[in-house]
């Protein structure tokens, strides 16, 4: 009896493997069927004609394209800082003091000896033009005027340190009684409604580099167009490169000075252009080619490549605008396959 259970159980297992086997048949000869007569689904999109673009891509440093930075000219103690950090500032504007007392700027003496040379220059000065005196002795009385005035604007401009051009204050090194050294960096200005950036171009790239090709740099969400202005001749000994000066427009002040931006100088622009991205194309050992969409049958295409940029080629032959391209479930297909474009085409089947 216990044989006899056995042996049914055997039977039992047989037939349910066979079974099976015969349902995974079924369900395979079913897809492929269904693949033949109701079209192999893909994803389809229209091919628009486009600029294409091609450009280098740097990483390099903004700044404002008038940037000056003040030093001290004597050592002293910080007495007084008149500005802050973003403050817009006139050229000849006070920014810092220094105590008028410091001995080495001899700030009185010069100050006294100025003030006696322009009595003396002005009483002179009338002299001769009553023709009360030669005019030897006019020149003389404006000589040692004039040495006495540029003596006094140095002296002054030690103790009162003045912004060297009209911009924004973009960097304060020192504030009130902090002692610093003569020739320590005081301040920086910057004029940044326009920015200036210099990009290294290698050999074998700098030929494709021109003045007055279109530029952007881009920081975050800000994007700014330019143009570039220079373009180096001779390669640079120490960074074995050359040097391309390249000029923003940042009239909205939206990026500020000293930041790191992705730059893309423009080497190149085709308009009306059709461009695929490169899993939209498909390559032999002899071509290039896509599949279309025609009477809900793929079609094969042989298309001609030109330039790439990155992922995406100019076609410059083999398709015509507003052709239907196949874009996905393209390599499941073949010349004159029925295709279905489901209507939700994230339901596509994933084809293994």
């Amino acid at each position: 009896m216990k044989k006899m259970l056995i042996t049914v159980a055997f039977i039992m297992s047989v037939f349910l493997i066979t079974s099976c086997e015969k349902e995974n048949k079924v369900i395979t000869k079913n897809i492929e069927e269904i693949h033949l007569e109701q079209g192999i689904p893909v994803k389809v999109r229209s091919i628009k004609k486009d600029d294409f673009i091609t450009y280098r891509s740097f990483t390099s440093t903004l700044k404002g394209s008038k940037e000056s930075i003040r030093s001290s000219m004597i050592s002293d103690t910080v007495e007084e800082v008149l500005v802050e950090v973003g403050d817009y500032v006139e050229k000849d504007q006070p920014v810092i003091r220094f105590p008028k007392n410091n001995p080495g700027a001899n700030y009185y003496q010069a100050e006294a000896g100025f003030k006696a040379a322009a009595i003396a220059f002005r009483r002179v000065e009338k002299l001769y033009n009553n023709n009360g005196i030669s005019r030897q002795s006019y020149d003389d009385a404006k000589t040692q005027y004039d040495v006495q005035l540029a003596n006094w604007e140095t002296v002054n401009d030690m103790i009162e340190v003045k912004a060297p051009l009209s911009g924004y204050i973009t960097r304060l090194n020192v504030q009130p009684s902090d002692n610093v050294q003569q020739g320590k960096n005081l301040f920086t200005v910057s004029n940044f409604n326009t920015l200036s950036s210099i990009v290294w171009v290698a050999d074998y790239e700098i030929r494709s580099i021109q003045k007055g090709q279109v530029a952007t740099a881009n920081w975050e969400n800000s994007t700014l167009t330019g143009v570039v202005t220079q373009v180096d001749l001779a390669m640079d000994a120490e960074k074995k490169a050359f040097a391309v000066h390249i000029l923003f427009n940042n009239a909205d002040q939206e990026v500020l000075s000293g930041i790191t931006a992705a730059i893309n100088i423009e080497t190149s622009l085709t308009h009306n252009s059709i461009i695929l991205h490169r899993n939209e194309i498909l390559k032999n050992q002899n071509e290039w080619y896509v599949y279309v969409v025609e009477d809900n049958h793929a079609v094969k295409k042989i298309v001609e490549i030109g330039r790439n940029q990155g992922m995406s080629y100019e076609i410059i032959s083999g398709l015509v605008n507003n052709a239907n391209l196949i874009t996905e479930g393209l390599t499941t297909v073949r010349n004159n396959s029925l295709i279905q474009i489901p209507e939700d085409s994230s339901s596509l089947l994933t084809q293994k």
